[in-house]
């Protein structure tokens, strides 16, 4: 969930003189407003000059007279699921209009300047477009393992426009598939980790307008290109989805853990690139290091578990060495794909195999060192014609 606070910048285009302020045949808010007055510092002012704009600008295009019933409410009018604490849905007004999150992103994706390019435009960086209105400049509510990639809010929501619902879904766009063709529900139908998170190095989607990131396995964008509505995808291989018809924020894996209890929240997925950001305290409290909960005796009493490939989303045990002996081939022996999922067709290592944090084994020995990131192949430790 990313919230909106007083961080939103509506002075940048509503204050006065900007864009959409300046028509000369409209009266706006002056600097000796009383309110805008009452403000401590310049940006206050111009803040609360913009708000009072925004009701002008309102009042003269949909003929109403919110300057005289402050304060507003946008969501009275408007629903926001984010205010509805309740689930009632939405009532009175709010039925007949548009919801708070269509008016705000498909109004200001539709504007457009003299030349006609869009006033907030798209495939620029996130400032510029998302944090007018998002808090992220300062709280940095966007950050995590998908900010340190440089993955950019529109490659899992879309534009403006998609996230207004100007285009209806795709089959599979909506969470429960009952909104497929209708007009995307705010706070409801959301990207997926399945999207980009698509299967494994033996199993993931392929085939045209999928934007893949360098590994070649993962997605760099939750959608299809030129797919306008930027309808979520939904993956064949279910490795890494989420629960049936569910959100992230409220799914749950291994042993009942809520996916976000070894991930993060949604948009702060570890690990944090400052190795001293708070984001990871958690996990080095119960694990020694950084990054997705992934070690089992943060759980699990060490040696209480016997060989296993039940792990979350099918790992075996961690850091265990009966893996890097020579009872871990029967496994490969018994079911190669097993192995290759993680570390590649050819056993060659990929990015689902990579290390958490620099280890040391004895293999046939002799001593291994793995280091932090490190994608594991057989080759590290023994010739593959071995296998």
């Amino acid at each position: 969930m990313v919230p909106v606070s007083m961080e939103a910048n509506c002075n940048t285009c509503h204050a006065t003189g900007q864009i959409a302020a300046n028509n000369p045949a409209m009266t706006w808010t002056s600097n000796d407003d009383p309110d805008v007055q009452a403000q401590q510092d310049s940006l206050g002012k111009s803040e609360v000059q913009a708000q009072k704009n925004v009701l002008i600008l309102h009042d003269k295009q949909h003929d109403t007279n919110l300057q005289n019933q402050t304060p507003v409410l946008c969501a009275s009018c408007h629903y926001s699921p984010a205010l509805d604490l309740t689930g009632e849905g939405a009532k009175g007004m709010q039925k007949s209009l548009p919801t708070s999150s269509q008016v705000m992103h498909k109004t200001h994706g539709e504007l457009r300047d003299a030349e006609g390019n869009p006033i907030i435009p798209t495939g620029v960086h996130v400032e510029k477009n998302c944090y007018q209105c998002h808090p992220g400049k300062t709280t940095q509510c966007q950050r995590g393992a998908m900010k340190t990639v440089g993955l950019e809010c529109t490659a899992c929501h879309g534009g403006l426009l998609a996230v207004g619902g100007k285009f209806p879904l795709l089959e599979g766009g909506s969470i429960d598939g009952t909104n497929d063709g209708g007009t995307r529900r705010p706070w409801v139908d959301l990207p997926r980790c399945q999207s980009c998170h698509t299967g494994d190095a033996v199993s993931h989607l392929k085939g045209e307008g999928l934007e893949f990131y360098t590994d070649g396995i993962r997605l760099a964008q939750a959608y299809k290109t030129g797919d306008d509505s930027a309808s979520p995808l939904l993956a064949k291989n279910k490795r890494f989805a989420e629960n049936e018809n569910t959100l992230f924020r409220n799914s749950k894996g291994h042993g009942g853990i809520a996916c976000e209890g070894c991930h993060g929240s949604t948009h702060a997925i570890w690990p944090h690139a400052d190795a001293n950001a708070n984001d990871n305290l958690t996990a080095i409290q119960l694990q020694g290091h950084s990054g997705t909960i992934i070690e089992c005796d943060t759980c699990h009493a060490p040696g209480s578990l016997e060989m296993t490939i039940d792990g979350p989303h099918g790992m075996h045990n961690v850091n265990d060495p009966r893996w890097t002996d020579h009872k871990h081939r029967n496994y490969y022996m018994l079911d190669p794909n097993a192995c290759k999922a993680c570390h590649g067709k050819q056993l060659e290592g990929t990015p689902l195999s990579k290390v958490a944090v620099t280890r040391t084994h004895r293999v046939e020995d002799r001593t291994v060192t793995l280091k932090k990131g490190q994608q594991v192949s057989c080759d590290l430790c023994h010739d593959k014609d071995d296998l």
